[in-house]
């Protein structure tokens, strides 16, 4: 196949501006992909960033983060662990959802998808709105939208896009990265939040990977961020690993926009794809 290059954003938190609009469209790049957590915690300044990316020319998907859609209860519920208050507070997600499909206007929003975006060569986005771990986050809502719940049901929604694909190679974009990449803090999708560290990786998005290997497709690499590049207590998370022939990326360097040496620079990542697999690259560019 011809080279194809896909931009990778990582968890934008709201560091997106008019230079990053003006830099992508003028790039070679032939899609921009975005991982998720577009917003903070007011819905409305998520719009407004969503109105910014919906005026890039250059072809783009985004797979929504736990920071995109729920409301602030509800995020806290779930970081609380407290399902019956995520149940109380899930109204209104769906019409925030499509507040924020509205204003990303012809920006594609994924989950549970597959996309063709090369001859021989399909994207599946996982479940949207994770936050990692075993735990499905936003059951209510995921419930309601996609008829998805539980992680089994989650995991088999997967398994049937890879069955639907008739690409012999798959790329993989989720917010947040599969189990079985290390469980220690600064592994790619590790824990740092607890003192017992841990695999805070998704287990649907293991399976529906697992489960493409075994139907002999190839999977070229995973897509994914939510687990932040600097870690709690210092230090900095692997953000990329190749196992069994698969790239594993995490892009969600926090903050993206940043001042170093005296110049301010925009984070992503390029992942080149050609006949021989995937390379991934970070890029800082100067504002």
């Amino acid at each position: 196949m011809d080279l194809l290059t896909l931009a990778i954003v990582g968890d934008v938190h709201l560091r997106w501006g008019p230079e990053d609009v003006r830099f992508f469209d003028s790039s070679e790049y032939d899609r921009v992909l975005f991982v998720g957590d577009l917003g903070g915690y007011r819905h409305s300044q998520t719009v407004a960033l969503c109105r910014s990316i919906a005026t890039m020319t250059k072809t783009s998907l985004v797979v929504p983060g736990n920071h995109d859609g729920p409301s602030l209860g509800a995020l806290a519920g779930e970081v609380a662990g407290k399902p019956r208050l995520v149940r109380a507070l899930s109204r209104g997600q769906s019409q925030r959802m499509e507040a924020i499909a509205h204003a990303l206007g012809p920006v594609e929003v994924g989950g549970y998808s597959r996309h063709r975006i090369a001859d021989g060569l399909d994207l599946i986005v996982g479940r949207p709105h994770s936050m990692g771990g075993p735990t499905m986050a936003f059951a209510p809502f995921l419930a309601k939208r996609f008829g998805v719940r539980s992680m089994e049901d989650s995991a088999q929604r997967l398994r049937g896009l890879v069955d639907d694909s008739d690409a012999d190679r798959l790329l993989f974009l989720a917010h947040n990265g599969p189990t079985g990449l290390g469980d220690r803090r600064g592994d790619p999708w590790g824990c740092d939040f607890r003192d017992e560290e841990g695999d805070q990786g998704d287990p649907d998005l293991r399976e529906a990977l697992d489960h493409a290997r075994e139907q002999g497709k190839q999977v070229l690499a995973v897509i994914a961020g939510h687990m932040h590049h600097g870690l709690r207590g210092g230090g900095l998370r692997t953000w990329q690993e190749t196992h069994d022939g698969t790239l594993y990326v995490n892009a969600a360097r926090v903050p993206r926009v940043f001042a170093q040496a005296g110049r301010t620079l925009r984070h992503h990542v390029a992942l080149d794809v050609d006949a021989h697999g995937c390379r991934a690259r970070e890029v800082l560019v100067p504002s």
